[in-house]
Order: structure tokens, then C-alpha cells, then sequence
């Protein structure tokens, strides 16, 4: 059985899907709460290294979900700048787990409002990256240029172009609760719904205040948004932190690393210790456990 993970002990987010009732439309509303409460708290995150890392969770979940993915979907911000990579992984199930890496005197010199453009540097080499990894078939990756000043404007971009699917999403973060709101036109939507389709468009703008307050109550906020449309609401699905670090891979860590290394940090220290870089878990290994991974196994030829 693996190790219990931070998700053991936290109450889940939820992700909600709803459809027009009479339009060839489709969206759905992620509430993360305690979830993504519980991954930015894993790591000391500046400020707008949190904000951006919550949207990205909140992103991913709603790309998980509108893919019907059964497997992982790894969503990556890659820059030059003080931030230089966000990572957020998201199971078929809703497991999330996540990391970044930045340049702390960099990031606080940016300020706690900075966007993601200003973090990630030189915009024409930063990108995002798209990893579909299902579960006995093939990898898919897909790269698209971080558009505009956001991770929204960027997946909008990449669902236009790579799944043709006119798409707006909607994300924020506060106080570490990472929400979001995607909304899709399908292919089979007619011509006579763009109305609708744009009259839809138009009550986004309002998303992110009424997101704040509601998004865990997605039955009060439809109505609010889309009052005027006949909108079908499915039953939520958990959204939970669960990191897939254990001991096992930790050992296997050491053993890429070799024993030199291994000895080394050993005469440094006394002990070598593995961190996880998505939930922060320590795995630590004394001067006898730590040599003995290198160990032949019993009965192997000398």
C-alpha cells in the first residue's frame, strides 16, 4: 500500500459539468477549495507564484474533465524569466498534484501582482505545454504560445486551434482556493445559436466576482450567470490533492544518483534525504539503509 498523501486527511473540491438544454453548449465549473489549499501550502510560493500555479490547477482539472481522459493529463508553463516552470498533473479521477520553480529575489522584486506574462520572461520563448498520457495508448503533446497575459487566454488559444473548440475559460484564486469556469460550443452547434452562444460570452466578463463566492455552489451561480438559459446541471465529481511520491521511489531516486553521491551526502551529513518537489514529503535514509539499496541481491554472482 503507498504512504498517505496530504490528500488523505483533506475534504476534496468538486467539479461540476452543465449543459444548455438548448444549444449545442457545454461547460463546467471547478470549485478547489481545500484541495488546492492544500497543494500551495505544500511550498513556500510567492504570492503571484501561488496565483499562478491555482490556475493552473483549476485550468487542468477543467481540461481533465472536458477530455474524458482516462489517465493523466500534465499541463507545464515553461519561461526564461523569474518563474521558469509550473507543473500541474491531473488524473482521469481528479487527482492533482503540482510544483513550480522560480528565482525568489527575481519573483519579489515582480511584486505580488505580477502576471504570468511578466513571470515567465521573454514571452516569445515561453510556452505551455499539454501532455495527454492515457492509460494504454499513446502519449500526446501539444505546444502553444503563452498568449496574452494569461493561462486562460493561452488554453483558449491551444482548445481553438487544437480541438476546435471555441472555448472561454474563467479562473482565479484567493486566499489559496483555485476556481474556474470553461465554457465550449460544440461542432454540432447550429448557426441560429450564435446568439446564444454570444449572449453567453457576454455575462463572462461578471465570472470571476460571482467565481469568488459561489463556485462551490454552482447550483446558485448557473442561475446567476445564465439566468436566462435552460442549463442542465450533473452531479459533482471530487477533486483531490494526491501526490504519487512513496519510500520506492525515493530508493529508486538514490539509486539513479549512485553511490557516490549517496556516500557523499552520507559523510556530509550522517543521512541522505529525498524531498518531494510536489507535496513536499521527506523520505529519509540512514548510513545502513541508505548503502544497502546499492547492495547485490541475495544470491547474485560476485
Amino acid at each position: 500500500m503507498a504512504p498517505s498523501s496530504p490528500a488523505d486527511a483533506a475534504d476534496a473540491g468538486a467539479l461540476t459539468p452543465f449543459v444548455f438544454e438548448r444549444a449545442a453548449i457545454r461547460g463546467a465549473i471547478a470549485a478547489l477549495g481545500p484541495a488546492s489549499r492544500a497543494i500551495l501550502a505544500a511550498h513556500d510560493y510567492p504570492p503571484a507564484v501561488a496565483r499562478s500555479l491555482g490556475e493552473l490547477l483549476a485550468a487542468a482539472t477543467l481540461l481533465a474533465a472536458t477530455l474524458k481522459l482516462d489517465g493523466s493529463l500534465v499541463v507545464q508553463m515553461r519561461g526564461e524569466g523569474p518563474l521558469r516552470l509550473l507543473v500541474v498533473e491531473c488524473t482521469g479521477a481528479l487527482e492533482l498534484r503540482a510544483t513550480a520553480q522560480w528565482t525568489p529575489a527575481a519573483v519579489a522584486g515582480l511584486g505580488d501582482d505580477a502576471s504570468l506574462a511578466a513571470l515567465a520572461g521573454n514571452r516569445n520563448a515561453a510556452r505551455l505545454v499539454i501532455t495527454l498520457d492515457p492509460r494504454g495508448g499513446n502519449l500526446y503533446q501539444g505546444i502553444v504560445e503563452l498568449t496574452g497575459e494569461s493561462i486562460a487566454a493561452s488554453l483558449e488559444h491551444y482548445l481553438d486551434v487544437s480541438e476546435q473548440l471555441p472555448s472561454r475559460l474563467v479562473l482565479g484564486v484567493e486566499d489559496g482556493a483555485a476556481s474556474g469556469l470553461i465554457l465550449q460550443r460544440l461542432p454540432a452547434s447550429a448557426s441560429d445559436e450564435e446568439d446564444l452562444w454570444s449572449g453567453a460570452l457576454a455575462r463572462l466578463p461578471a465570472a470571476a466576482a460571482v467565481l469568488r463566492g459561489h463556485a462551490d455552489k454552482p447550483l446558485e451561480l448557473l442561475p446567476r450567470l445564465f439566468g436566462e438559459q435552460d442549463v442542465r446541471v450533473f452531479e459533482p465529481r471530487a477533486v483531490r490533492f494526491r501526490c504519487k511520491c512513496s519510500r520506492a521511489r525515493a530508493e529508486n531516486a538514490l539509486r539513479i544518483a549512485g553511490l557516490d553521491e549517496v556516500e557523499a551526502a552520507l559523510a556530509a551529513d550522517g543521512r541522505v534525504e529525498v524531498t518531494c518537489e510536489y507535496c513536499g514529503r521527506r523520505y529519509v535514509f540512514d548510513p545502513a539503509a541508505a548503502v544497502a539499496l546499492f547492495a547485490p541481491p541475495p544470491g547474485a554472482a560476485h
